[in-house]
């Protein structure tokens, strides 16, 4: 009898020495994203369930206005013809304006009127030179501004990840904003759970701790790491939230399903 009972209070003690507390998993990355232009959908270049990259096209608007538009700015910031021509012109009034000068200080031939003439026809083909690289300049800041218009009818993925649920076909109109794709990492994912204060206390940044995750008629357990410990506790209910990132890359885990972690 005092066996049993010596037994039974080891066990007890195991049990109260242990804790678990509730929470909910989703993805470390999961996103609903969209246009920032209205428009109407040319292309949907991906199927749900699909894995893309980072920088991946998924949806593209119909385009042709803004492609013609970012032709036509190319083609102005690329032609430098104004500029050379301004500058040559600069060049031969300003060797003109040397040559006179240098025979009005060595001869009586050139008049100071004529010399001033000369100068000012230097000085104002050397704004006219400053003027067009101004225009240039504009000139190449239009084709920006119209190959970044070009970029928004484009729908890249943020992140790597499987595409959830994409909510528009082909010639549908969207809004500005409006959600078009779900994207989800899954292959890391994070638990958030709310824990009692005396135990979260006792908890670090980088600490592995046990979970067991529900949604299976057997109980799956996986090893995480302390992510976040909330600086502050929750005055009515003397929780700290605490979220524990875990490995999911074999998805064995669905994000969405519920869990303990269980603390020591």
């Amino acid at each position: 009898m005092k066996f049993v009972s010596l037994t039974f209070s080891l066990l007890a003690f195991g049990v109260a020495a242990a804790a678990s507390f509730d929470g909910v998993t989703d993805p470390i990355d999961q996103a609903k994203i969209g246009f920032t232009v209205p428009g109407k959908i040319d292309r949907i270049w991906v199927k749900e369930g699909a894995f893309v990259h980072k920088g991946d096209t998924l949806v593209n608007l119909v385009k042709t206005e803004e492609e013609l538009r970012t032709r036509i700015t190319k083609i102005t910031a690329e032609d430098s013809s104004s500029v050379v021509s301004a500058r040559v012109k600069m060049e031969t009034f300003e060797k003109d304006w040397s040559a006179t000068k240098k025979l009005f200080e060595t001869s009586n031939s050139v008049s100071a009127e004529q010399l001033w003439e000369k100068e000012m026809n230097y000085r104002v083909a050397k704004a006219e030179w400053e003027a067009a690289k101004v225009s240039k300049s504009k000139d190449s800041l239009e084709h920006r501004m119209a190959f970044a218009q070009l970029q928004k009818q484009y729908l890249i993925a943020p992140f790597d990840g499987e595409i959830v649920s994409i909510s528009k076909n082909p010639s549908e109109s969207v809004e500005a904003l409006e959600p078009i794709v779900e994207i989800a990492d899954v292959r890391t994912c994070r638990m958030t759970a709310y824990i009692i204060v005396n135990k979260a206390s006792k908890l670090k940044v980088g600490q592995t701790v046990k979970l067991s995750l529900n949604g299976s008629s057997q109980g799956r357990n996986k090893k995480g790491t302390v992510e976040f410990i909330s600086p502050v506790v929750d005055k009515a209910s003397l929780l700290r939230t605490v979220k524990v990132i875990f490995d999911n890359s074999n998805h064995s885990v669905e994000p969405g399903v519920t869990g303990k972690i269980i603390l020591q």
